[in-house]
C-alpha cells in the first residue's frame, strides 16, 4: 500500500511537469522545476544508487530544484548540505466498504475557468505559506478526467482548496488540501476532504490516498484513513 500512495504522489508532480513543460526524467531521480512557484519545485522518485554530492551540486549551480523528497529510509543526518524540512505520513482509505454517506456540500465549487484557478492559487499559498503559481493551477484544471480541483466559498469569500488526482491505476490522490488561517476551526478542510471522497467513490477508484502533515493525520484518520509509512522532504543548502 505504501508503494501505492508514493506512486500517486509521484505520478502527480509528472504530471504538473509534463502539463507544464517543466519535467524531466533523469537516469536515477526526476525533477519539476519552476521559476516562479514554490509548488511542486522537487526532486524526487531518487533511486538508491543516487549521487547526493551531485544532486547538491547541481542544485547550488540553480540547474535542479532545492528540495528533494525521499521515499524510502536513508541516513544523510551528516550531510551538512541537507536540512530537513518537515515529514508527512502516507496514508489511504480503502473504498471496499465506502457507501457515499457523506453529504453533500454546497459551498464546494470545481474550478472551471482562469480566474477561478488563480483564485485557487491565492488560497493555496495564503494555506500553506508558499508560491503557487496560478497558470500552474489553471493548467491542471484544464483536464477534469484525471485532476478536479476544488474551492470552497462561503458569501463569495475562498476559505479552502483541494485537489483530485487519478493515475492510471484510478488511485485517486488527494492533494494540497489547505485552508486559509481565517477559515480553520471551522470543518473547511474536513469538508474538502469528504468530496474528494464522494468524487473518488463517483469515479470507482479502489483507494484514496494521500500524505499528510502531523497535525492533519489524526483528521484523517477520523475519515477512515491508514497509516502505512512516512516522506521525509529536505532543503538543499548554498
Amino acid at each position: 500500500m505504501n508503494e501505492i500512495i508514493i506512486n500517486n504522489l509521484f505520478e502527480f508532480w509528472s504530471y504538473i511537469g509534463l502539463k507544464n513543460n517543466i519535467y524531466s526524467d533523469f537516469s536515477n531521480y526526476k525533477t519539476v522545476s519552476v521559476v516562479d512557484s514554490d509548488w511542486p519545485n522537487r526532486i524526487y522518485a531518487i533511486e538508491s544508487s543516487v549521487n547526493f554530492e551531485d544532486i547538491i551540486q547541481l542544485s547550488n549551480q540553480d540547474l535542479l530544484p532545492n528540495i528533494i523528497t525521499l521515499h524510502y529510509p536513508i541516513e544523510i543526518n551528516d550531510n551538512k548540505k541537507m536540512q530537513l524540512l518537515f515529514s508527512q505520513s502516507n496514508m489511504a482509505l480503502d473504498m471496499l466498504n465506502y457507501s457515499n454517506e457523506f453529504s453533500k456540500n454546497q459551498n464546494i465549487y470545481q474550478i472551471e475557468n482562469k480566474a477561478e484557478a488563480f483564485d485557487f492559487a491565492k488560497v493555496a499559498s495564503e494555506s500553506f505559506g508558499y508560491r503557487v503559481d496560478g497558470t500552474i493551477i489553471y493548467n491542471l484544471s484544464k483536464d477534469s478526467s484525471s485532476s478536479k480541483l476544488f474551492v470552497f466559498k462561503e458569501k463569495k469569500e475562498s476559505y479552502g482548496c483541494g485537489i483530485l488526482f487519478f493515475d492510471k491505476s484510478n488511485t485517486a490522490g488527494f492533494h494540497m488540501i489547505g485552508t486559509i488561517p481565517s477559515g480553520r476551526g471551522k470543518g473547511v478542510g474536513k469538508s474538502i476532504t469528504e468530496k474528494l471522497i464522494n468524487e473518488a467513490f463517483i469515479n470507482g477508484s479502489k483507494y484514496c490516498v494521500l500524505n499528510a502533515s502531523k497535525m492533519g493525520e489524526s483528521i484523517y484518520k477520523k475519515l477512515g484513513f491508514t497509516t502505512y509509512g512516512l516522506l521525509d522532504n529536505y532543503l538543499i543548502l548554498k
